[in-house]
């Protein structure tokens, strides 16, 4: 399944991640999300329950997270984190725990925090 996006009644727009966000479709997974945040207040993540995610796909959600913040909008995930994104988070030791400064020091609900 590709990656897609959706717009919501509200103007929210929803984006389906497909079944991999991987080094393979970063470009696209980042296009999407671009043009989703220049449209839309609220960008919201939905995981496929069996999505592969490796370490570039830890940076695309934390790139789009930060472009977000900078603009004063919102990228966020509906749904419960896949399993692949919590094994990267933890192999990878990108938990956070604490405020993320590139969030209005918001906890980092992504790597561990809660929302």
């Amino acid at each position: 399944m590709p990656i897609n996006s959706s717009s919501r009644e509200n103007g929210d727009i929803v984006i389906t991640s497909g079944d991999r966000l991987t080094i393979e479709n970063a470009a696209e997974f980042s296009r999407i999300a671009r043009e989703a945040l220049t449209t839309a207040h609220v960008v919201t993540v939905e995981f496929e329950p069996d999505v592969a995610i490796d370490i570039t796909g830890i940076q695309l959600i934390c790139s789009a997270c930060r472009s977000a913040s900078a603009v004063g909008k919102v990228f966020t995930c509906r749904g419960s984190q896949p399993h692949s994104l919590a094994e990267i988070i933890s192999s990878s030791g990108a938990e956070r725990n604490v405020a993320c400064k590139y969030n209005n020091d918001s906890s980092c609900f992504w790597f561990g925090g809660v929302p």
